[in-house]
């Protein structure tokens, strides 16, 4: 049996979102789904987060004081590793959006269901992460 650290094999995913219940609830529920879980308020504390250990899959708010979903998606793109990380933006008002030249791979209109995010995030995630 290996005496490795569980959060070594298990693949990391950062929640960015302002919202503390969604990423509370979204971070609990990842958790026993075997997901290793790293949360942020805002786009730049979760830049900051991925500068550290970049993630395996993101999940972003859209709207968010400081620094957006899209602009952190595009921040992200810049780090050395962040151009392949899967990113799913999601906003309960897509049309206040111009998703057009963002570097998403997944957009989900809130609210989403537990169910959909999990299914997403097994298709996007890299294999062997």
């Amino acid at each position: 049996m290996s005496t490795a650290s569980p959060s070594l094999s298990q693949p990391a995913i950062l929640i960015v979102d302002d919202e503390v219940d969604i990423t509370d609830t979204y971070a609990m529920l990842l958790e026993l789904h075997g997901f290793s879980v790293v949360t942020a308020g805002h786009g730049a504390e979760a830049l900051s987060k991925a500068q550290l250990a970049m993630p395996d899959l993101v999940i972003s708010d859209c709207m968010m004081p400081v620094m957006n979903g899209i602009d952190f998606c595009a921040a992200l793109r810049r780090l050395p590793g962040g151009g392949t990380v899967p990113v799913i933006l999601c906003s309960g008002a897509p049309e206040l959006h111009d998703l057009s030249q963002s570097s998403h791979n997944l957009f989900l209109r809130k609210p989403v269901f537990f169910e959909r995010l999990l299914e997403e995030i097994q298709r996007l995630l890299p294999p062997g992460a």
